[in-house]
């Protein structure tokens, strides 16, 4: 069971530290008495006799992770909420999750007020921050404590990732689904001794789940800075002697751009993982000079395969090596397989660009409503050498090579990644006509560096209602930061192709050709 890898640390050394937040540290019995009492209380709530799922809405802080545990020893699924989305989305996900029990923080409480208007039927709300008298919550009942006994198969947390349908959709994520994950990068990093994780990204997100709890497995201490920051962080890795680092490549290159990774700057790092977008071969040249003590590895998967599948350890032969692009996928985690297949499903000729398919434990059993059309992207079918029948469809292109195993050449549909973040192009579009009531309307990534990595987004639209910046305000109450196009360009008509299409290369060349001209 995936909180097991914490509570078997809290067993063994309740005194160490397990916890560093708001300038505080907490061991590993106290934050277990903590998540406890959280167990016991949603038990008495009834949290365990309906919906098997909790939703949790904090900012990190040591409540939270308590939070997280004490969902996950009393036998629920927890679904965590952050308080960067628009309120809009954060209803949509709470109405889409079902859950009938939501535990909140401060910054959770103070958030509130604007979704709780858009609630038809809100959930039974709890405070999890025992001294915050000063809020007009209820805190969870009080109760003895009861071990609860769970399965492997029960889901342990439901991630909402960008839908093509306009809806968020949940990728509900097993125990052994990630126990199986996290047990695999046991094996390739083995145990750390005296290690302090950093935690970056934000609950919402796989990577934190793998922060947490390979961290706890090691009997370690994560460290929760209060902000994302790139160079409050680059600065806090030093403070406090960080030895594990774990971030998507956009957050080295902003503190590539503001100088930070100058050699030697990192020395007490001894594991450093890139993931969620591409990693150019420069930017891993200076983080290794940055970080000379650390390993260098590359970290593909998208969610419905459980934070990560595939790893690439970058080493000093490969970044100097100037013909490099980018850090290629290289190859499975420990018991997942891949195949590359065509459009048929047939697997490709050796050295040939296809869809990859990837299998194992660590794939999802779909998504959470039986109807959302992404579940066509689970399929079943057997391959020669494979043992697995039970696949899930990326949508990327790579190809294999000899060398350096999977080569990542671009995804097949309209997804994108921006700052680590999954966003389909399709959401924005229909949210963006939605703002504008634009007859057509088309996204595109832009700008796009060498290694494909898009920056931001771009709209188009045609017989707009609105000028650009009241829809890209209309556009910010519906959607991510992240997901926001920078800029609404009103065109007379949009390109099309040959097949009467709106031809998005066309755009891209026609909004490059008019930026190089201002």
């Amino acid at each position: 069971m995936l909180h097991a890898f914490f509570f078997d640390a809290a067993a063994s050394q309740p005194h160490m530290p397990a916890l560093w937040a708001r300038g505080c540290t907490y061991h590993y019995g106290e934050i277990q008495a903590w998540a406890r009492r959280v167990s016991s209380g949603l038990h008495a709530a009834g949290g365990t006799n309906d919906v098997r799922r909790c939703l949790l809405f904090g900012h990190r802080s040591a409540a939270t992770y308590a939070g997280i545990l004490g969902i996950l020893d009393a036998g629920l699924a927890y679904v965590p909420l952050s308080t960067r989305m628009p309120a809009r989305r954060i209803a949509a996900i709470i109405e889409e999750s079902g859950a009938p029990l939501m535990l909140v923080d401060r910054h959770g409480a103070r958030a509130l007020e604007e979704v709780l208007p858009l609630l038809a039927q809100p959930p039974r709300i709890f405070l999890l921050d025992e001294d915050a008298h000063d809020l007009s919550l209820p805190l969870l009942p009080s109760a003895p404590y009861v071990q609860r006994k769970s399965a492997e198969s029960d889901v342990a947390y439901v991630l909402f990732t960008s839908g093509s349908t306009g809806t968020p959709k949940g990728v509900p994520i097993t125990h052994a689904n990630v126990s199986a994950y996290i047990n695999g990068q046991l094996r390739i990093h083995g145990k750390s001794d005296d290690a302090r994780y950093i935690q970056l990204c934000e609950l919402v997100f796989d990577p934190s789940v793998h922060d947490m709890f390979v961290c706890w497995a090691n009997g370690a201490c994560l460290y929760v800075p209060e902000t994302v920051d790139p160079l409050y962080n680059a600065d806090f890795i030093k403070r406090h002697g960080i030895t594990h680092w774990n971030s998507v490549s956009s957050v080295a290159g902003f503190m590539q751009q503001m100088r930070k990774l100058t050699a030697d700057a990192f020395p007490s790092l001894r594991v450093s993982l890139f993931g969620g977008e591409p990693l150019a071969r420069s930017l891993a040249q200076d983080w290794m000079r940055a970080a000379p003590h650390s390993r260098l590895l590359h970290m593909y998967g998208p969610t419905e395969a459980t934070i990560a599948c595939t790893y690439f350890e970058v080493d000093a032969g490969f970044v100097e090596d100037r013909r490099h692009a980018v850090v290629p996928l290289g190859g499975a985690l420990p018991d997942v397989e891949w195949v590359i297949i065509d459009d048929e499903l047939d697997p490709v000729a050796n050295g040939q660009k296809g869809e990859l398919l990837v299998a194992g434990p660590q794939i999802a059993e779909g998504y959470l409503s039986p109807d959302e059309a992404g579940n066509s992207r689970f399929v079943v079918g057997r391959y020669p050498g494979r043992r697995a029948q039970r696949w899930y469809r990326t949508g990327d292109a790579v190809r294999i090579t000899e060398q350096y195993g999977l080569v990542f050449e671009g995804r097949l549909d309209s997804q994108v990644k921006i700052r680590g973040n999954r966003i389909e192009l399709e959401e924005v579009e229909r949210v963006v006509q939605t703002c504008s009531q634009a007859a057509q309307c088309a996204v595109i990534p832009w700008p796009v560096d060498e290694a494909g990595q898009a920056a931001g987004l771009v709209a188009f639209v045609t017989d707009a209602s609105g000028e650009p910046g009241q829809i890209q305000r209309a556009c910010r109450e519906r959607l991510p930061l992240h997901a926001v196009p920078q800029r609404i360009v009103v065109l007379d008509a949009l390109p099309l192709n040959v097949n009467g299409k709106i031809d998005r290369s066309a755009l891209a060349r026609q909004y490059a050709g008019d930026t190089m001209a201002v």
